[in-house]
């Protein structure tokens, strides 16, 4: 039985209050609010118990709606800060800027937090209104059933090349000696960015998945945030190694 619509629509004509409803259909929550609205003014209609009792059950439905659209507001905000702070990080990190790098990662976790916190206010107001997958929602995402979180090791970055490669020709006069280690110089500074870069990629894609779900699947998080710890501290053990071969 489709319920009476709502309250305050009577100023729409029927082919306005059909677009108004083909609109709805295709936000099930802001739907389900419009007619629990509707009901709720028809109850109050109602003289006695049975009136009050729908009342109050109706109001419950109105704040149970209300904090379910809080949680997936939560949820849009959070995959745009997470989106732009991948921008940021990978950003810093290639012009050499690693100052804001810590306060990003801390942003990252506390972002993290406050999704698992909205998410388990879901699941109470999921068991409230009866949703027979109110538990499911919580439930951490079996390794085997997504794809693991890419590591990076040093020995997956780019070789930094050296003198000692292969064995050197005799130089002809100084100044061929002279260029031989220009050329070897310019080498290993293209190598120190190259490797700084793919640190720098590396972290900027691991934020953009957990942005792609919104910081919502707590075993992606762990091991997502532990796996951008890791390659922060691999990114300045780069820093510390291209400093000492400037110096």
């Amino acid at each position: 039985m489709q319920p009476t619509r709502p309250n305050g629509t009577d100023v729409l004509t029927d082919d306005e209050w059909q677009e108004v409803e083909a609109d709805l259909e295709h936000d099930p929550l802001e739907t389900a609010r419009t007619h629990v609205g509707a009901l709720l003014h028809h109850a109050r209609m109602l003289r006695g118990e049975p009136g009050d009792v729908l009342d109050m059950a109706l109001q419950t439905a109105q704040r149970a709606f209300a904090e379910i659209a809080a949680c997936n507001t939560l949820l849009d905000t959070t995959s745009e800060r997470a989106h732009a702070l991948a921008q940021e990080l990978e950003g810093r990190l290639t012009e050499g800027n690693s100052g804001a790098v810590p306060g990003l990662l801390d942003e990252l976790d506390a972002l993290a937090a406050r999704v698992a916190v909205s998410e388990a206010e879901r699941q109470v107001v999921l068991r409230i209104l009866g949703m027979a997958d109110a538990e499911t929602g919580s439930a951490r995402t079996p390794a085997d059933d997504r794809d693991p979180v890419p590591t990076l090791t040093a020995a997956g970055l780019p070789r930094v090349p050296s003198l000692y490669d292969a064995e050197q020709p005799g130089y002809g006069t100084l100044t061929d000696m002279m260029a031989a280690r220009e050329k070897i110089a310019a080498q290993r500074a293209t190598a120190h960015a190259r490797r700084s870069a793919v640190v720098a990629g590396h972290m900027a894609e691991i934020v953009v998945r957990l942005a792609n779900v919104s910081l919502s699947d707590p075993a992606l998080n762990e091991e997502a945030l532990a796996e951008l710890r890791h390659s922060y501290a691999l990114w300045l053990a780069c820093a510390d190694e291209r400093r000492r071969d400037d110096g």
